[in-house]
């Protein structure tokens, strides 16, 4: 097995895992899980960045230019939840196991070396971009637990 073949399974584990703690029976999602989100609007962030990394990494597999989101990180996670906003659990869910599915088509097309996350901003390799990800959703996912647990409590 591959560094990337095994990049892709713990990235592929960490987003089953964050669906899982969606799929929740009465999961309140009102709960704030930090100074911005609440817990459905949470799951839009890492909805948006999914579909820009599989709408990126698309782009280039068709060789067409990759368009990263532009502007502060503050302004990209702000405008891709507000995009998302109308969509319930889910809707989110399908989008979210849609941009994996795009993933896994193309994150092995050797043509592609750099995948841009966000201009300005840097690029990644695909075993790179893999690990952000999943740090990123992993990240996500322990802060929604600690946080919701903490409020319920």
């Amino acid at each position: 097995m591959s560094d990337l073949d095994r990049l892709l399974a713990a990235e592929q584990q960490q987003v089953e895992d964050f669906i899982r703690l969606y799929k929740t029976p009465e999961l309140d999602l009102q709960v704030m899980v930090n100074h911005r989100w609440n817990m459905q609007e949470g799951l839009a962030h890492i909805v948006a960045w999914h579909e820009s990394f599989a709408r990126n990494l698309s782009l280039l597999a068709h060789r067409e230019k990759p368009q990263p989101p532009r502007g502060t990180l503050r302004q990209v996670n702000r405008e891709g939840v507000l995009a998302l906003r109308g969509l319930n659990v889910d809707q989110l869910i399908r989008r979210l196991r849609k941009a994996q599915r795009l993933i896994e088509k193309h994150i092995f097309d050797e043509s592609i070396t750099l995948i841009p996350y966000r201009k300005p901003g840097t690029s990644y390799t695909p075993a790179q971009h893999l690990d952000v990800v999943r740090n990123h959703i992993r990240h996500h996912f322990w802060e929604t637990i600690d946080i919701y647990v903490a409020a319920k409590k």
